[in-house]
């Protein structure tokens, strides 16, 4: 059970309530959870580099059902120091969390949650300038395992490319996301 897991690896332990604290309940273990927060800053220092405004093209090859298109568009990043995740920004400046760094599984998520519905993960974290994240998602009402690898080209240009799991294991090419920094 995770809560036995936890007060057995010591990352819990019993203490006051921060509302009462007469009362024991379980709390994160200073010595366990020391440094977590420098970690995730270093580590997103290492997508700050996504903040600003991107024109994109989306190109997505034929099927049996449809022919190859390109679509184009643009995007914003910010990173909110608040809630420490990289944001997708609308045109009407709210933002959605969309990227981040868990100290605690030392993974990097990718969050998903309008119209396409996911929580991808990424254990290795990036090499070089790549890193590739996987996980379940539900795009536009179809289940699948996914993967997305992107990919940096320079502080001005990125791209990252999804792919979908098949029944023998190998990957499927879905389709290619090119970015281009605004100037």
């Amino acid at each position: 059970m995770l809560m036995e897991r936890l007060f057995s690896a010591g990352i819990m332990k019993m203490g006051p309530s921060r509302v009462d604290a007469a009362r024991q309940v379980g709390v994160f273990n200073p010595g366990v959870v020391a440094g977590l927060p420098e970690l995730r800053a270093a580590e997103m220092e290492k997508l700050r580099w996504l903040e600003g405004e991107w024109s994109y093209q989306n190109v997505v090859p034929a099927t049996s059902a449809s022919p190859a298109y390109s679509d184009v568009g643009s995007a914003r990043y910010a990173f909110n120091a608040q809630t420490k995740w990289i944001c997708v920004v609308s045109p009407a400046g709210d933002e959605t969390p969309h990227i981040t760094f868990d100290p605690f599984s030392r993974q990097w998520i990718y969050l998903l949650m309008n119209g396409a519905y996911g929580i991808l993960r990424s254990g290795a974290g990036w090499t070089g300038e790549a890193i590739e994240f996987t996980g379940l998602m539900t795009m536009i009402g179809e289940n699948c395992e996914w993967r997305m690898t992107w990919t940096r080209n320079g502080a001005d240009q990125f791209s990252f490319i999804n792919e979908e799991r098949n029944e023998d294991g190998s990957w499927s090419y879905i389709d290619q996301w090119r970015f281009e920094r605004k100037t």
